[in-house]
């Protein structure tokens, strides 16, 4: 476990600003609104609005830039477009002409000025270290600890991967540095430096750990509310939020982008809530497909509330830094083009090495996944989520057809797949499947509870005789798909539900049959009082005693058909 007290929850939520500096209405038709929000987000004095009108504005070129601290874009709503419901809309225009750009960007984007060694560890749990040398830090100043990964053995960076020094291994870190945490100076004295979070993982002096300091401003407490974005495009997705601390995105509405719809790198407890992040035009891998993503260190972020639907995969995290909260959210019907009868994730912490210290709660997804191909996750905990191991084909994807499958699940279906390197996952108080779940395919010859190294026989990498498991755990996908059973003696499984065995299980650590020691299990591991979007529903929902779930509220939303209004709260 680490302290998980992610976003703005620590200095009092999301402020509410009510100073308004300019109010912008839309030119109407098809001229350019770029330039006139531009000139507002350029000016804005701290601490006020630039207010949005409804209507839609038609963004162009390189998108609006968003480089100015303590300023909130606010909108009139979320009215999606063609909807006729009104709200503020934000289209990239030319995105059939100008392919490259997203619609909003915040931040300047990851560059480093200069980096000093850490002169002996950085210990987990702790919240200072020691330097080699004594920079002139600032207090406040946001800075990034990594180190190098090529031979920690926590680390693993997957077959797909470039040897060391290569590409890939720079996409989401700095060079061959994946174990990485943003944090901010609290104090400084000499070659000491004191944080306001503590390390959510040991960085080690042997593999050349460093503090680093950014070359661009990070900026701090950028709000963006109660509008619509659509369209953004060439892998930028609509929404690309770099370097910002203290930063929010709410109520907002994310729809038909390629790239990572809404993507935080290089933040530092940001939130994304009450959101509908939704479809994209290309659900394949590759990154165009993706709904939302952390990257580069992103630390003690907050992603609650949301629904996230109809993309390839609903999260990714990516070298991210711990601390991060991904709670509350509905999260379903991840799928390829090319492939819709294979479910793609859902829930995950993963897609390029090493996520850790990150916890998943309360959300509702078709499955959970460990990510294997781009490297592994270490120390995620996955804590009273409901996993049905079933996509809901939501129209239209329920009618979506393909020369080869339909839009089912006929294979690689289950509700947990926890695949190779993915260590020390802590898998508590989960409700795997639903009652009364069915078969769907011929090729579906019954339900297992767990299928793993030694009950698994390779057939192009799905489980034996067509069982449905609920589990499966170790499975590494490499130029077809092997088994790596120590995988398995690394997770911790206790008080998870499944309705196969319709029980709840106790295996403690690595163990293939009930080894665990019933215990209670707290409400939530960030909060101790109810969230307020919860209403009059029950909380927590997910009760894996029994494996009865109750309201999660974004998904009510959903299903009820008013999205995305019913989102939105205080």
């Amino acid at each position: 476990m680490t302290t998980w007290n992610p976003g703005l929850n620590a200095v009092g939520g999301i402020p509410d600003r009510t100073t308004t500096y300019q109010t912008l209405s839309p030119r109407g038709g098809s001229l350019d609104d770029t330039a006139a929000i531009q000139r507002a987000l350029d000016t804005c004095p701290r601490g006020q609005v630039v207010k949005l009108s409804p209507g839609t504005f038609n963004i162009n070129g390189g998108g609006l830039h968003f480089r100015r601290t303590d300023c909130t874009l606010r909108g009139s709503g979320t009215g999606a477009l063609g909807s006729g419901n009104g709200g503020t809309r934000l289209v990239k225009a030319d995105r059939d002409t100008n392919l490259s750009f997203a619609v909003l960007y915040v931040g300047y984007g990851a560059e480093f000025s200069s980096s000093f060694n850490l002169a002996a560890d950085a210990i987990k749990g702790t919240n200072s270290l020691t330097l080699a040398s004594s920079p002139r830090l600032a207090v406040g100043e946001i800075v990034l600890i990594d180190q190098v990964t090529n031979n920690d053995p926590r680390v693993w960076w997957g077959p797909q991967h470039n040897p060391p020094g290569e590409g890939s291994r720079r996409w989401f870190s700095r060079q061959d540095r994946s174990l990485a945490q943003i944090m901010e100076v609290s104090a400084v004295d000499g070659s000491t430096v004191t944080f306001s979070t503590p390390f959510h993982i040991t960085f080690k002096a042997e593999y050349a750990a460093q503090l680093s300091r950014y070359a661009q401003p990070v900026l701090r407490r950028v709000g963006i509310e109660d509008l619509y974005v659509y369209g953004g495009m060439g892998g930028h997705g609509n929404i690309s939020v770099a370097d910002c601390a203290y930063c929010w995105i709410k109520n907002i509405e994310a729809h038909w982008s390629i790239g990572t719809s809404v993507g935080f790198s290089g933040t530092f407890r940001s939130v994304l809530r009450d959101s509908y992040i939704h479809e994209t035009p290309d659900p394949n891998p590759g990154g165009a497909g993706y709904l939302v993503g952390l990257n580069l260190g992103a630390s003690d972020n907050l992603i609650e509330n949301n629904v996230m639907w109809y993309g390839n995969k609903t999260i990714v995290m990516r070298a991210t830094g711990g601390g991060n909260v991904i709670a509350y959210n509905y999260m379903d019907d991840a799928f390829g083009s090319y492939y819709p009868s294979t479910p793609e994730a859902g829930l995950n912490a993963g897609h390029y090495t090493t996520p850790h210290m990150e916890l998943l709660e309360g959300n509702y997804s078709h499955n959970y996944k460990g990510d294997s191909f781009w490297g592994n996750s270490i120390n995620i905990t996955v804590f009273r989520n409901h996993l049905s191991g079933l996509r809901a084909a939501r129209p239209p994807l329920d009618a979506y057809k393909s020369s080869i499958y339909p839009y089912m699940d006929l294979q690689g279906r289950t509700a947990v797949d926890i695949q190779s390197h993915s260590d020390y996952t802590n898998f508590v108080g989960n409700v795997l499947g639903f009652p009364g779940q069915s078969l769907l395919s011929y090729n579906q010859g019954g339900y297992a509870y767990a299928q793993t190294a030694w009950s698994y026989e390779r057939l192009d990498g799905f489980a034996k005789d067509g069982e449905v498991p609920m589990w499966s755990i170790g499975s590494q996908q490499a130029g077809g798909w092997t088994w790596v059973p120590e995988t398995y003696q690394t997770q911790l499984r206790e008080g998870n539900w499944d309705w196969v065995t319709r029980s709840q299980r106790w295996h403690g650590i690595g163990g293939a049959t009930g080894s665990g020691t019933p215990q209670v299990i707290p409400d939530s591991l960030y909060i101790s009082t109810k969230p307020a979007f919860f209403g009059s529903n029950p909380w927590p929902w997910v009760n894996p005693t029994n494996g009865s779930v109750s309201t999660l509220p974004a998904k009510a939303c959903l299903e009820q058909g008013k999205m995305p209004t019913c989102m939105q709260h205080d």
